[in-house]
């Protein structure tokens, strides 16, 4: 006999003064080091995060805010970033690259 499929819901959810809160926080603070996957659907202020993003990938046009604390490869990453602000010296350009100066369309494969 086969059994029937069941469906789940998979939601966001966190909790605020103890209780479950379901959908996305707009107040995002820590480590994101050990992230992974697609940022896409992402939105608001990334002040709060530091960490390595070399394994995010995704469109970054809903973030804003401060990126400093960010580090890594941002190949994986695209969309407007007019938003972000920061201190970009972690980045993976060469020194030669940086005294010159690099076209932005260089670094989009």
């Amino acid at each position: 006999m086969k059994k029937m499929l069941k469906k789940q819901d998979n939601k966001c959810w966190y909790f605020v003064d103890g209780k479950k809160v379901f959908g996305v926080p707009s107040h995002l603070r820590g480590d994101v080091s050990r992230l992974r996957g697609d940022v896409s659907g992402l939105c608001g202020d990334v002040s709060g995060l530091r960490g390595d993003a070399s394994d995010l990938r995704g469109d970054v046009s809903g973030l804003s805010g401060d990126a400093s604390g960010l580090r890594g490869e941002a190949s994986g990453l695209c969309g407007d970033v007019s938003g972000l602000c920061g201190d970009v010296n972690e980045c993976e350009i060469t020194n030669e690259e940086r005294k010159k100066g690099i076209d932005i369309k260089d670094l989009i494969e």
